[in-house]
């Protein structure tokens, strides 16, 4: 069975040889309609691994993040909460001894907020306003320390009123930016600057202090956000269960307080986006080939009409209607490939083509992806229409009768 069909696809070639223009012209619509869902699918598969490039670099897809909740919904309505839960860092050690305990230690972590504030420096009548960034562990990779020491794990843990000001902070100071051992207040709070940082970016006037000397009035004012990370990407789910159930276990009936949230979810509401995207396109892509398909048809039932003799002929010396019907959806399903083939060609051509034209406009590392799926896309188009557009030419040669075929010389 196979070495005949073999045997009519090898045929089916040959005839397409002998045909090449008239074929071409033929399945000039697979070879658009092709072209067209290669060039859209590699596109938006360059878009979204671009997405989750940009995902990526601002946060990690390791992450676990509990937020409070400080709205509630009546009657349709947003409206604030009169009183709700916060993790302060008593909370946030406990978690993380509690996490550790089961799932073996984890990545980064942090409890951290923000919010804005007028600073009074000693013997100074200049108004000045910052960033306070309370967190529980210092992390700025893309800083450098210009003048003293940042703050530590243990200075937090101690409760020590420390702060690391940046470069803008500091002259809005210090027009010398000499600001180490100086000291401001905000609130209740007397704070000593330990450090100057110089960050790669230019920052608005920000400050970062130890979260653990906030009480619980000034958390929840700016409720914190805790974030851990998993050790892997596909300890995301479980690390975030443990995170679920150490909530019900504190807070108990306040556990609606808290939301617990991974960028693994924004990742898969991207990838279901750019999935309907690809659906409507390929719908929309997917009237050229069935034009195509139908061009198909048309050269089939063409020669089946010039070919009658042959089918007579191949009949009366003792072919099957299945060794006929085998032939011509042969040749349909050869043809059909010619034109996919053609088509992924054209398509893989005209991004190249694209591409450059897009980043003229957009100043972004952008670029198409091909994937297996693009291609196994592609190849069962070219099977399914040629089984689709060549089985009624096919079942129309194979009942033609013999003497009437050859008759007709």
């Amino acid at each position: 069975m196979i070495k005949r069909f073999l045997s009519s696809f090898l045929y089916a070639l040959e005839n397409i040889r002998t045909n090449l223009f008239h074929t071409f012209l033929s399945v000039l619509g697979i070879v658009i309609g092709v072209a067209a869902l290669v060039s859209i699918l590699s596109l938006i598969d360059g878009l979204e691994k671009f997405v989750r490039d940009q995902i990526s670099e601002t946060t990690s897809l390791r992450a676990v993040m509990i937020e409070t909740q400080t709205h509630k919904s009546v009657n349709n309505l947003r409206i604030k909460k009169d009183s709700f839960q916060v993790i302060d860092y008593q909370d946030f050690k406990q978690l993380l001894r509690e996490t550790d305990a089961h799932s073996g230690p984890a990545g980064k972590s942090n409890l951290q907020t923000e919010f804005n504030r007028q600073l009074y420096i000693d013997q100074q009548s200049d108004q000045i306003a910052a960033v306070l960034q309370a967190v529980s562990t210092l992390d700025c990779p893309d800083s450098v320390v210009i003048s003293g020491t940042a703050f530590s794990n243990l200075a937090i843990e101690q409760q020590q009123a420390v702060a690391v000001v940046n470069h803008t902070l500091a002259k809005l100071i210090d027009s010398t930016g000499a600001v180490v051992g100086k000291s401001f207040r905000f609130g209740n709070h007397t704070v000593q600057i330990v450090a100057a940082l110089r960050p790669k970016d230019e920052q608005p006037p920000m400050a970062f202090i130890p979260i653990s000397i906030l009480d619980a009035r000034e958390l929840r004012a700016a409720p914190p956000i805790c974030v851990l990370e998993a050790d892997q990407v596909e300890r995301v789910p479980v690390l975030k269960t443990q995170l679920e159930a150490w909530i019900q276990k504190r807070y108990g009936n306040n556990k609606s307080d808290f939301e617990v949230l991974s960028n693994e979810k924004r990742v898969e509401q991207a990838a279901d986006g750019f999935l309907l995207f690809r659906i409507i396109m390929g719908f929309i892509v997917g009237i050229s080939v069935l034009v195509g398909g139908v061009g198909v048809m048309n050269v089939l039932l063409i020669s089946v009409t010039e070919r009658t003799v042959e089918v007579g002929l191949r009949k009366a010396l003792g072919a099957k209607k299945s060794d006929i019907r085998n032939l011509f959806l042969s040749e349909s399903l050869a043809i059909s490939a010619f034109g996919s083939g053609l088509g992924l060609i054209g398509g893989i051509l005209a991004t190249m083509i694209i591409i450059p034209i897009i980043r003229i406009f957009v100043k972004l590392p952008f670029t198409a992806v091909y994937t297996w799926n693009t291609f196994g896309i592609i190849t069962l188009i070219a099977i399914l229409i040629g089984i689709i557009f060549g089985t009624y030419p096919a079942m129309k040669a194979a009942k033609l009768d013999p003497v009437e075929a050859i008759r007709r010389e």
